[in-house]
């Protein structure tokens, strides 16, 4: 009789556990560009982003979206031509839907379209921009978010090599080497009129790793980065010693079977291990697919489980779309001595996630590997510094080939 009891202590536990709602009133917070395995990327030409995300409450809230343009570092542009807020702040409630029947963890879903929304027609300049989600009487800023405006007055080409780095032994040694080439146009008018001087850098991200590009500057060349051509019309960027890892990890939490509504869950056939000498499958470049809204679309709070015989590395995170891929106190994992494992419960909606484990803030080969038939989707972006209203930021062209996963690529 008492070990029933104890039994029936423990579900209830388990059941009381499941009922707690993510905190903070915003929450699945994402911004999706026009393809969901790239950046978010907006054109200056009217290709949307949209932002979306889940809120609870008895009633839906008036939300509006202030856009900032920023400088290539992500500082705010200090510059009121650039950064009007009567032309750059949605002048009407956020769009919203209510969630479906037999949803617990939000109420209201929003989501919203930009350009093309709340007479917003257009970003007023290419480059990299902050939005903040506000209430309407602008007491308190709920989220925010990245993303990249582009043009196309420059026509990009790369080309993605594999290499293997020298006086290094495998699979530290593997590395694939981006270059990206342009042509500087001669005689424009006004936007397409560039000094090639002013085009000093070039960022390279790998997949959707949005906050920790591989940048190539002419001010500061290292041992791995090059810049040809500077100040000519012909010019090439290149950095040699981006890893390419392996494929992502990946989790799909769609099946209500495997992992039914209000219940804690778990991966179904035992923890994870580490993949240094395993190659993984295809995976979606490390992205999130996000169930659409019905009645399954909640959210679960799955528990990430790594075995590892002791507590021997520096601090390991758990990364993936859900946290932008930034290692953080919210990321980083805690490791059980009784069961030999790190862990960390992380509130997911329903969906199919890419997500890898990193040691400390720069190493991912410990416990996932580096082959060079792993296929990334590298994404170039080039900037320039405009002289005119005091100098701003733009991205005059970008270009997006994938890895050579055991040959070589190209993309313009």
């Amino acid at each position: 009789m008492r070990l029933k009891f104890i039994m029936v202590l423990l579900c209830v536990w388990g059941s009381v556990l499941a009922q707690d709602a993510p905190a903070g009133r915003i929450k699945g917070l994402r911004v999706i560009g026009e393809k969901k395995a790239m950046l978010p990327i907006a054109g200056i030409d009217g290709q949307p982003i949209t932002i979306e995300f889940d809120t609870d409450g008895s009633q839906p809230y008036d939300f509006r979206v202030k856009f900032y343009h920023c400088d290539k570092d992500w500082g705010i542009t200090n510059n009121s031509f650039i950064n009007d807020e009567l032309r750059t702040t949605t002048k009407f409630q956020i769009p919203y839907e209510p969630a479906p029947a037999f949803v617990r963890h939000y109420t209201f879903h929003y989501s919203v379209s930009v350009p093309g929304f709340s007479g917003f027609k257009r970003f007023p300049q290419s480059g990299n921009y902050v939005f903040q989600i506000w209430d309407h009487d602008e007491k308190e800023m709920q989220g925010e978010g990245r993303f990249f405006v582009v043009e196309q007055t420059l026509s990009p080409v790369m080309k993605v090599r594999n290499r293997k780095l020298p006086g290094g032994i495998a699979p530290w040694n593997q590395a694939n080497k981006v270059e990206v080439f342009f042509e500087i146009p001669e005689g424009g008018q006004g936007d397409s009129d560039l000094y090639p001087i002013l085009l000093k850098t070039v960022d390279v991200y790998k997949n959707r790793e949005l906050r920790s590009p591989f940048r190539i500057s002419a001010d500061d060349q290292s041992a791995n980065t090059f810049v040809e051509g500077y100040g000519l019309r012909t010019v090439k960027f290149s950095v040699d010693n981006i890893t390419p890892g392996n494929e992502y990890r990946r989790l799909d939490l769609r099946n209500v079977d495997f992992y039914p509504p209000r219940q804690d869950a778990q991966f179904r056939e035992g923890a994870d291990v580490s993949r240094f000498l395993h190659q993984g499958k295809k995976d979606n470049n490390g992205a999130a697919v996000i169930a659409t809204v019905n009645q399954y679309s909640d959210y679960l709070r799955f528990r990430f489980e790594l075995l590892r015989e002791s507590d021997d590395l520096d601090s390991v995170f758990v990364l993936g779309d859900f946290n932008e891929w930034t290692p953080s106190e919210a990321s980083l994992m805690n490791y059980n001595r009784e069961t030999r494992r790190y862990w960390l419960a992380i509130w997911l909606r329903r969906g199919v996630y890419d997500y890898q484990y990193l040691v400390g803030r720069n190493d991912w080969i410990t416990l996932e590997g580096n082959d060079l038939r792993t296929v990334n989707l590298y994404t170039a972006l080039v900037y320039y510094h405009d002289p005119r209203y005091g100098g701003f930021d733009r991205i005059v062209g970008f270009v997006q080939a994938p890895g050579p996963g055991g040959g070589d690529a190209a993309a313009n």
